[in-house]
């Protein structure tokens, strides 16, 4: 059976990954460049 302090650190491991993934997905799927209109506006 694992140490307690291993089952934390995994534990804690797995949450820090987990954190702010929807933002990330965004980020790989999308990218952060923003678009000309967005820079210029829309004309």
């Amino acid at each position: 059976m694992a140490a307690a302090s291993r089952k934390t650190n995994k534990k804690r491991a797995r949450r820090l990954a987990r954190m702010g993934r929807k933002r990330k997905a965004a980020n790989r799927t999308q990218g952060t460049t923003k678009t000309a209109a967005e820079l210029f506006g829309d004309k």
